[in-house]
């Protein structure tokens, strides 16, 4: 992957249907799994919350949102920022976006290859970059997290959710085509390494470990986390979000960074120098 303004120029639709259909086997699925999730509003709040308790505030006044599928989060962050850039490769997810924030002035679609580091990204002078979920899918994901200290300037944030703990990687993992899950010490050393100053770092939902655990090691479901609940079940727990945060909360004195020992996830706040 080579640095942000030194790679190719931008790709055309054609070019992007290809990379999208090589990169993107099974773009349906994960197209469904994302539909499924958009009625987890309370989750996607919380962790916007979370990301803004991270940065003592909000992210930036424009925010480009990486890898963002069909907005779920950008459906929040876009309350909460000038501007949204909404960058995704999938042309079914870049469907859903323009047809689902048409009209909606504070929020500019664009369907790019992140591997590719198009220039137009830079060019665009967004104050932050948040990644939610994206890096486990990347081969090499520090050249990634390069290309955002690329695309941003000396003080930009960079606010990253990654699956936690690689003992939890199953089933479930291969089924949603993760490479890997981190730890957050793996998670802080990439981050460094790729020329950001973490500021904060911790796991999330440590509610969610046990069913993640049952689903992906012993009941090795081979489908994505959200497909393999009933639509009752997705419905408890929106309900239950409430709940998960307390949980973290009360046993956040116990983990690294103030967070729980555990957690589904691992979420981290970087500056750029």
């Amino acid at each position: 992957m080579s640095p942000v303004g030194e790679g190719p120029g931008p790709a055309g639709p054609r070019e992007l249907e290809r990379v999208a259909a090589e990169k993107l086997p099974h773009e349906v699925e994960h197209l469904a799994a994302l539909e499924r999730m958009a009625g987890l509003e309370p989750y996607y709040r919380w962790v916007a919350e979370l990301a803004e308790s991270l940065n003592g505030g909000p992210l930036g006044a424009r925010v480009l949102d990486a890898g963002c599928g069909i907005g779920n989060f950008v459906e929040v962050l876009r309350h909460r920022a000038e501007e949204v850039l909404a960058v995704d490769l999938s042309p079914r997810n870049v469907a859903v976006l323009r047809q689902r924030f048409e009209g909606v002035a504070k929020v500019d679609v664009l369907q790019t290859d992140l591997d590719a580091q198009r220039e137009e990204l830079r060019e665009r002078r967004v104050d932050a970059v948040v990644c939610l979920d994206v890096l486990e899918h990347i081969e090499d994901d520090l050249s990634l997290l390069k290309s955002f200290a690329g695309i941003l300037p000396s003080g930009g944030r960079l606010f990253v959710k990654v699956p936690a703990h690689q003992w939890l990687y199953g089933a479930v993992d291969i089924a949603s085509d993760h490479l890997r899950r981190y730890s957050r010490g793996d998670l802080i050393a990439r981050v460094e390494e790729a020329g950001f100053k973490v500021r904060a770092a911790r796991y999330m939902n440590l509610a969610g470990v046990g069913p993640y655990l049952l689903k992906s090691r012993v009941l090795r479901r081979g489908s994505a986390f959200s497909s393999s609940f009933s639509e009752r079940q997705l419905r408890w727990i929106k309900r239950s979000i409430g709940a998960f945060r307390v949980i973290d909360q009360v046993v956040g004195w116990v983990g690294p960074g103030g967070g729980p020992p555990a957690g589904q996830s691992v979420v981290l706040l970087a500056e750029r120098p």
